[in-house]
């Protein structure tokens, strides 16, 4: 008979022998899957809404049932920063800093306990023994760096043949780790799309069950994020992308948004949506989100083949976009000509990257040149 499965705030009961260390689930049986929503550094209010969506979203559709690894409750509050008013004279702004320094000496002090406690629930869910009860794991929204025990046996679990779903901030956890950011995809490096704006998005294969429920573009409010220099476009399939040509601010590289990938024997599901409470009850976003499990689950079969080239195509775009706005160009007549490089010869788009790159590192007033460089290759007949 397996243990009942205590872990801090875990919710539920590992209920029968059956459920067991296994491969995969039966097929015809519900899966089981750690839910976490701890953070170490920012802490989405959505997550309070994710919790009980999931929740509901695995009973109604007969797929999964989840276990939460929660916050620890009782946390100290951790001291504000000052700041400095237009007025405040240099003794009385070294006083602040120094009450400062000396409220976050106490609260290191004060939180010791809280985070010998956090460490301890990790050391208990993320064990060998409690994994194996599992058939995959959700982020949701997680942030920071998470007191995995062992991040590299993890890792080999999800390569055995196990499901790794991340939600929104799943990109901003653990980016210490490079090996990490390559099983999720991406590492967050900032949100220019910010939560109150509504972005466009495009869809780049609406045969594809993880994204089938979307129109093939379409406009959401909700906060999207780029990602830092370890992306790469070759281990993923993309789904979902920013269309930059309907979005502001209209920055010069590709965004992806949804994207699927093998690893290993497992699978890997992220989506960046999941910032606003609104989202998580948008039924289209639901079942973004049950197609993305079920196929993570091995449960819906569809391909998770890399597509460095649409992404390339799509990059080629945004920089159309930016390059556009920066300066008197017609951007149509601009994106016309590279569409059709692009339908002549996929390559041809995936050939640029190094140049498309350059951007990424030039301040928005340093761009003129290198705009000139990818309108040129553009222009060439």
């Amino acid at each position: 008979m397996v243990q009942r499965l205590w872990v801090g705030v875990i919710v539920g009961f590992i209920m029968a022998a059956a459920m067991q260390a296994a491969p995969a689930a039966d097929a015809a049986k519900p899966a089981r899957l750690l839910v976490v929503t701890v953070t170490t550094g920012f802490r989405h209010a959505s997550i309070a809404t994710a919790e009980p969506v999931l929740e509901e979203l695995g009973r109604s559709s007969g797929l999964f049932h989840v276990d939460f690894l929660r916050m620890p409750p009782g946390r100290p509050p951790a001291p504000k920063a000052p700041k400095r008013g237009k007025d405040t004279t240099d003794e009385a702004w070294a006083a602040e800093q120094a009450a400062f320094k000396a409220a976050q000496e106490q609260f290191k002090k004060d939180d010791a306990p809280w985070q010998a406690t956090l460490r301890e629930q990790f050391a208990k869910a993320f064990a060998p023994d409690s994994l194996a009860l599992f058939d995959g794991v959700i982020f949701a929204s997680t942030t920071g760096e998470l007191p995995i025990p062992d991040l590299d046996g993890f890792l080999a679990w999800i390569k055995s043949g196990k499901a790794f779903i991340g939600f929104h901030a799943a990109t901003d956890t653990l980016k210490s780790s490079d090996a990490y950011c390559d099983m999720v995809g991406g590492a967050f490096a900032g949100h220019p799309w910010n939560a109150g704006g509504e972005h466009g998005f495009v869809v780049h294969e609406p045969g594809h069950p993880v994204v089938a429920m979307f129109p093939g573009r379409f406009r959401w409010k909700d906060e999207i994020y780029q990602y830092d220099p370890r992306y790469k476009p070759d281990n993923l399939r993309v789904l979902v992308s920013l269309d930059m040509a309907a979005s502001t601010p209209k920055e010069p590289w590709h965004v992806p948004v949804a994207w699927v990938r093998d690893y290993g024997n497992g699978r890997v599901f992220s989506t960046n949506f999941g910032h606003n409470d609104a989202t998580w009850n948008d039924p289209m976003f639901k079942k973004h989100m049950e197609q993305g499990i079920a196929w993570a689950l091995g449960r819906v079969t569809a391909s998770a083949t890399p597509n460095p080239e649409v992404q390339a195509a799509e990059y080629v775009r945004s920089v159309v976009a930016a390059a556009a706005a920066a300066g008197s160009l017609d951007a149509d007549a601009l994106r016309a000509k590279a569409d059709a490089k692009i339908t002549k010869d996929q390559a041809w788009a995936v050939g640029l990257r190094p140049m498309l790159l350059e951007l990424r590192s030039l301040k928005p007033e340093e761009r003129g040149a290198a705009y000139a460089k990818v309108v040129a290759e553009i222009e060439k007949p």
